[in-house]
């Protein structure tokens, strides 16, 4: 069984057949991974990552006013 993993949507696909598998290990936009155990991270607090606040914008609704031909 291999998982290989798309370059540009990063989705995983995993194959059974070895004539898939082999199919698979010349394609360009394919990358074979390994799946590890998920890493369990205990008392960790990111602090890299701020992000600004979210100020909303309302903005008027419908079609503006027409202007007069002067």
């Amino acid at each position: 069984m291999a998982t290989f993993k798309c370059l540009v949507s990063g989705n995983l696909v995993t194959f059974v057949n070895q004539v898939d598998i082999d199919s698979m290990k010349g394609h360009d936009g394919y990358v074979r991974v390994d799946i590890e155990e998920p890493v369990e991270y205990k008392n960790t607090v990111r602090t890299d990552t701020a992000f600004a606040p979210v100020i909303p914008t309302f903005k008027k609704m419908g079609r503006p006013r027409k202007v007069a031909n002067v």
